[in-house]
This record gives C-alpha cells, structure tokens and sequence, in this order.
C-alpha cells in the first residue's frame, strides 16, 4: 500500500481533527488575549495611585529630612552655647 494518498474519508478526518485543533488554539488565545487586556485596564486605572504613594512617599522623605536638619541645627547651637558659656567662666574663674 502506498501512503502517498488517503481516501476521502480519512481526508474528512483529519481535516476534522485539524480543524478542532485549531478552534482549541484560538481559544487559548483568546483567554490569553482577554487576561492581558484585563492587566492594561487595571494597570491603566492604578497608575495614578501609584504615582500618588510614590509622591508621598517622597514628601514623607522630605519632611523627615526637614525634622533632622532641624534638629542638627539647634543642637550645634546648643552646644556651640554651652561651649561659649563653658569658656567665659573658665576665664572668670580663672581671673578670680
């Protein structure tokens, strides 16, 4: 027997078989197409809450930096005073 041809029915077959193939094959991309689109719609509707968190975050970061630089400044004033106050009654003492 040779397999270089098929009858017609088997033709049917396996263009039958094809056939279902292929629609099992559109359909899983189908499904693979609607989850992407569902991830855009979701990622198009959460950007600006991300952009929002990512701007607190960065005033939060800001008004720390603010608290700290204040607290370096009043405390070198602080000490810079001590000091001062330390050294004028050394030298009272001192001349005493």
């Amino acid at each position: 027997m040779n397999n270089d041809y098929v009858t017609h029915p088997e033709l049917k077959a396996s263009e039958s078989k094809t056939q279902a193939e292929l629609e099992k094959l559109n359909t899983k991309i189908d499904a693979k197409f609607e989850v992407i689109n569902h991830r855009l719609d979701n990622l198009e509707k959460n950007i600006p809450m991300i952009i929002e968190n990512a701007l607190l975050k960065e005033r939060e970061y800001q008004t720390n930096q603010q608290k700290e630089n204040k607290r370096f400044f009043w405390g070198t004033i602080i000490i810079g005073g001590i000091s001062a106050v330390a050294g004028v009654v050394s030298i009272l003492v001192s001349l005493l």
